[in-house]
């Protein structure tokens, strides 16, 4: 699945040396980690770190704005929420993302999903 999204560098506000980050995979965090999510994981420099996008937030987005969003645009959301942390001074090694309803929102907006 990594062929998602292609292998990245971010430049950090903290750092020295840029970041690269590179998509592994997407998949439901309920079967994974007992955990109504679905996980976008990425490496940063071979650190595993995960975003979590609440299936909640996914349900709401069918039921009211009759959004429907596939893995691949969830793996773009991820990387984009990603990337922005990362350019902000995110610090990798905390290993697990909660990407909120609006932000995501907001994120999908930018990149034409909704």
């Amino acid at each position: 699945m990594s062929h998602f999204v292609t292998p990245f560098e971010v430049s950090s506000k903290v750092l020295a040396q840029p970041l690269k980050v590179r998509f592994v995979q997407v998949a439901s965090g309920i079967a994974t980690r007992h955990s109504d999510t679905m996980d976008c994981v990425f490496l940063v420099d071979g650190q595993k770190v995960m975003v979590a996008i609440p299936c909640a937030t996914l349900s709401e987005l069918r039921e009211h704005d009759r959004a429907y969003l596939h893995d691949q645009q969830l793996a773009d959301i991820a990387a984009a929420y990603l990337r922005s942390l990362l350019e902000r001074g995110y610090d990798p090694t905390l290993a697990e993302l909660r990407l909120s309803g609006e932000e995501l929102r907001l994120i999908a907006r930018q990149l034409g999903y909704l």
